[in-house]
């Protein structure tokens, strides 16, 4: 009997899978599966974030315990009216005692600072004192001259020359200083250089930006560097430089500096490699807060800038050689980045397509297509406060001469993807390590 019923039930299964293949079952099972189908490649789409997945604006956020000072009475009311006249001019500079009432107030109409004499005996330095609070400090006082006893003037040459590209080691035998003296003197003054290039280099209108970061390896193959950097191409600025590992945390941190440098409501165009990383920054950090009802209640919810528009180029290698160059919009359209390109004169950018997430790829761009130098385009003044200021400060700074030469040895040695409509530039020499789209300056 149980022979039988396993006989039936045999019959049963071939006669299924017969009718199965009448029916072209096998037909609709997916395209890859066959030898001869083409592949549709679709690209994932990405959730955009809130300025609450970024550490620095949680950090900026958070309420602090003390409430806004009362503003400080000027000095001149408060003192008696007797005593010897004020003759040494305290205009910029401010009591550095955190306690005092008048801490950080450079105005000398309402901080309480008075000349107390000079000191030093290769220079005389101005001593200051404040009567409010009984602090006395040296017009030296957070330079880079603070506490040294090396004139002025032979420091000053010392660093001119460190500027222009002379090493420390052949410094030490020009000028007769030690090498420590002269890295220490070295390191003041590209800390001093960074304070002003936070307080000048501000407010700034920059149309366009190009995100991108270098690969690097220190003494031995095991400790990768990766420079992040923002570069505008129409200037040749570099807004923002961070070195760090390639992780969503130092995204963030580019971005949110870069945002601080920008002018309140200018939204650049952006254009980068296919890191994704950068949208998700880029998307926490431009926006703003709106109340929408949900269920009864008024909540807050993150919009991204209508205005935001994120261009990606996506490379594709094998056996360690480029072979395709795909370009895809991540936020905005097509039409909108043509016209913001031609506004700013780079009509050649526009000529080839962009491809929104989701869609299929378009076809490879080819030498035949034309090429488009964005970074040749006429150049943009950007309103700096003090340029000249900064420009001469900035080569004091340590690390500057550093990057600067990984920055020329990176560019000299790009080869360019012609038709690229975001610089879409190789770097890597036919290696993985590096997906730079900086432009040549």
């Amino acid at each position: 009997m149980a022979l039988h019923v396993y006989v039936f039930l045999l019959v049963v299964c071939l006669l299924s899978l017969a009718r199965l293949g009448r029916l072209d079952w096998f037909d609709l099972q997916p395209s890859s599966s066959r030898g001869g189908a083409k592949r549709t490649a679709l690209h994932r789409l990405l959730k955009p974030r809130s300025p609450d997945d970024c550490p620095a604006c949680r950090l900026a956020s958070t309420p602090s315990s003390g409430g806004e000072p009362a503003p400080a009475r000027p000095w001149r009311e408060v003192k008696s009216r007797r005593g010897a006249p004020k003759r040494v001019n305290t205009e910029g500079f401010a009591c550095p005692n955190q306690k005092c009432l008048y801490f950080g107030i450079t105005d000398d109409q309402i901080h309480a600072l008075v000349g107390d004499g000079k000191h030093g005996q290769a220079e005389q330095i101005q001593t200051f004192r404040g009567p409010a609070c009984r602090t006395t400090f040296t017009a030296r006082r957070d330079t880079p001259l603070y506490r040294l006893k090396t004139p002025s003037q032979q420091v000053g040459m010392v660093l001119s020359a460190l500027a222009e590209g002379l090493d420390p080691s052949a410094a030490e035998r020009v000028f007769g200083f030690r090498h420590a003296t002269i890295t220490r003197w070295l390191t003041r003054a590209g800390g001093h250089a960074h304070t002003l290039h936070e307080r000048f280099f501000c407010h700034l209108w920059l149309p366009h930006l190009q995100l991108d970061e270098l690969r690097t390896r220190l003494r031995c193959s095991q400790h990768v560097l990766w420079l992040w950097l923002v570069i505008d191409p129409c200037t040749k600025i570099l807004p923002v430089l961070h070195l760090g590992p390639r992780i969503q945390h130092m995204a963030h941190r580019v971005i949110h500096s870069l945002q601080q440098l920008l002018v309140p409501g200018c939204i650049p165009l952006f254009t980068s490699d296919g890191l994704n990383l950068y949208f998700y920054a880029l998307t926490a950090h431009f926006g703003e807060w709106i109340e929408v009802c949900r269920r009864g209640r008024n909540v807050r919810q993150w919009q991204v800038a209508a205005g935001l528009i994120y261009g990606q180029v996506k490379k594709s290698y094998r056996r360690r050689k480029l072979t395709r160059v795909t370009p895809m919009m991540r936020l905005g359209t097509e039409d909108a980045l043509k016209i913001a390109l031609q506004r700013m004169g780079f009509g050649g950018a526009a000529k080839h397509g962009f491809h929104r997430a989701g869609e299929s790829d378009g076809p490879t761009w080819d030498s035949c297509a034309g090429s488009s130098h964005l970074g040749h385009g006429s150049a943009v003044p950007t309103p700096v406060s003090s340029p000249g200021m900064v420009a001469s400060v900035l080569p004091f700074c340590a690390s500057s001469p550093i990057a600067a030469r990984r920055a020329r040895a990176a560019t000299s040695a790009r080869g360019q993807v012609g038709g690229a409509t975001l610089l879409a530039t190789d770097t890597s020499h036919g290696r993985r390590e590096n997906h730079s789209t900086m432009d040549g300056a």
